[in-house]
């Protein structure tokens, strides 16, 4: 998949390119200086670029990585056959030019890229669903999830950062997209006016959720929708600002009614409208402001499924204090679906560095335990996980006691926290 990604990639930037070579070619031979020619060029390598921010930054990176090798390798050549008075390679030459070009287009769409993750985070996430993990980063295949769980309902224990009781009557484990879905929803809620149940039409889901409408998009939702709403859940400490303590709530659906609005010239299951209900539990959170604002732009562009709910995870966390990660507890939190521990740790250290490189965080650091085994992972938040940190969430009188009382005992015991 990723090689026939590339692929796409370096098509695209070698179509566009020739497109343009030969106003490339005339600039060149205007005697210009290279400034001259970047601002004529300006334009038509800014309208190439933009038909490449489709795909992800770590993507677009790495052939960013691998043209600039290119690019100087054939440069060494051209430049030696001039020292050394060699006749020009036409064909060699013009090779040069396009990969210069394909560069600049590719530097470009990187920067766009930059500024759109730098957008203001304004899609909002209930607090409650992240600290008790109702998304997870790995799943079984369908046809897996179907021999393992063959009545098609599926319970759970997760004990994460905080303990949640999981059962969906749909056979599956809530994921990535669903956690884009339901992140869309809650804005939308928003925009309604909080009303606990509204309607909406799957175009204005997919413009919360920052994606492009589609066939296949609208069917995802469809799915999704329906899997959100066959999910119940309890959680073990449910907190709702002003209130003292925690508490554990009944089993309860966070979706709780979902209608499908069958339209003129649409076939039941394939509605483009629907109307929810969020549960009064979710619903009496958002209205008492025990949420956060993720950006979900950036969320779009990771890469890696444990990458994308990290970072939600990391907004919660940074909000509370917390810059520390016990890596067995973060496994259960993100329902990392394999019992083999290196594999995991191998994926999460990847989705660390990730958030690493696309600024998230500043850096992160491992602490080995007992047969140099990665027990913690603690980390430096970045610029752009800080940016969702304006919204802050409350922190009750008793988690700050508790927090505080597990901070001094940590530095006692001159050891890292892990996450609440």
């Amino acid at each position: 998949m990723e090689d026939k990604i590339m692929k796409v990639i370096r098509g695209t930037l070698r179509h566009e390119a020739l497109n343009i070579i030969q106003v490339f070619t005339q600039l060149k031979k205007m005697n210009l200086s290279q400034e001259e020619i970047d601002m004529h060029l300006a334009p038509n390598i800014h309208q190439s670029a933009k038909r490449l921010v489709r795909h992800k930054t770590l993507q677009l990176s790495l052939e960013f990585t691998q043209l600039g090798n290119e690019y100087n390798q054939i440069t060494r050549q051209v430049n030696e056959d001039e020292r050394n008075k060699v006749p020009i390679d036409e064909q060699k030459y013009m090779q040069q030019m396009i990969l210069e070009l394909e560069y600049k287009m590719l530097e470009k769409a990187l920067e766009i890229k930059k500024i759109e993750n730098r957008k203001v985070p304004d899609t909002p996430i209930e607090t409650n669903l992240i600290e008790h993990g109702l998304f997870g980063a790995g799943s079984h295949s369908k046809a897996v999830m179907k021999k393992k769980y063959s009545g098609g309902f599926v319970q759970q224990t997760r004990n994460g950062f905080r303990r949640l009781y999981y059962e969906n009557a749909n056979g599956v484990f809530l994921g990535i997209f669903d956690a884009r879905v339901l992140a869309g929803l809650t804005k939308l809620y928003f925009e309604n006016g909080g009303e606990q149940k509204f309607s909406f039409n799957f175009n204005e889901l997919v413009r919360a959720m920052e994606t492009e409408p589609s066939g296949k998009e609208y069917m995802e939702l469809h799915e999704s929708l329906i899997n959100l709403s066959r999910t119940q859940i309890i959680m073990e400490e449910y907190y709702l600002p002003g209130s003292k303590y925690r508490q554990r709530t009944i089993l309860y659906h966070p979706i709780d009614t979902l209608e499908f609005i069958l339209r003129d010239g649409e076939e039941p299951g394939r509605e483009r409208a629907a109307s929810v209900t969020f549960h009064r539990h979710i619903h009496d959170s958002l209205q008492a402001g025990n949420f956060l604002h993720m950006n979900v732009v950036l969320f779009n562009d990771l890469h890696k499924p444990i990458t994308k709910l990290l970072y939600v995870n990391m907004i919660n966390s940074c909000a509370q204090n917390v810059t520390s990660y016990h890596v067995d507890t973060l496994t259960q939190h993100l329902n990392l679906q394999t019992e083999n521990r290196s594999l995991v740790v191998s994926g999460i250290l990847d989705a660390f560095q990730e958030l690493q490189t696309m600024d998230v965080i500043s850096s992160y650091e491992v602490v080995y335990g007992p047969r140099r085994s990665i027990q913690y992972i603690n980390f430096v938040p970045g610029d752009l996980l800080q940016m969702s940190n304006k919204y802050p969430i409350e922190i009750d009188k008793h988690d700050n006691e508790v927090i505080q009382e597990t901070l001094q005992l940590m530095l006692t015991k001159n050891e890292p926290m892990h996450s609440t």
